[in-house]
């Protein structure tokens, strides 16, 4: 969608997840929100406000309490830090799970969560597998590696070039 449609066309892509949770509080089901690249819905900056940015952390506050379960991810924290919003949540997430990160990204995270260099550690390298995870106050550290000729690493793995090589070899 063109920039000039963006923020409508996010705002309608909201509305209806919302109408979704609240339909699916009565029926007794509960709904889990996954946003890939939130960061963008703090993009369409306009004197100041943030129209979907506004939406987004309204729903992300209420859909606990219609059952629902709001998860985001992101590549980059910087792009989140940009923004006080998207930085609130951000902060006032329970749960978190974060992979390497570039070192300006590293050094934000480190000042941001309180972590030791050991902790950092984690997120310091390129070794996918390996990360922090962030539950309440507690900062756990985690290695999966998994070996490349393994089935899982082939189910898991978001490289493209390992992708075309299992396409090459069906």
């Amino acid at each position: 969608m063109g920039n000039q449609l963006q923020t409508v066309g996010l705002m309608v892509l909201l509305e209806m997840i919302w109408q979704r949770v609240i339909q699916n509080k009565r029926n007794g089901i509960r709904t889990w929100v996954w946003t890939d690249e939130f960061s963008i819905m703090f993009n369409d900056n306009s004197n100041g406000i943030y129209r979907t940015g506004d939406f987004f952390e309204k729903v992300y506050k209420r859909i606990r309490k219609h059952g629902g379960v709001a998860t985001g991810a992101t590549q980059n924290i910087s792009e989140v830090i940009k923004s006080k919003q998207a930085m609130t949540m951000l902060q006032n997430s329970e749960f978190l799970t974060m992979l390497a990160q570039k070192e300006d990204d590293l050094e934000i995270i480190k000042q941001m969560f309180h972590l030791s260099e050991n902790q950092a550690k984690y997120l310091d390298i390129d070794e996918p597998g390996k990360g922090l995870i962030k539950c309440g106050k507690r900062i756990i550290p985690f290695s999966n590696l998994l070996p490349k000729d393994s089935l899982m690493y082939q189910i898991c793995t978001t490289k493209f070039k390992d992708i075309q090589q299992q396409i090459k070899a069906r």
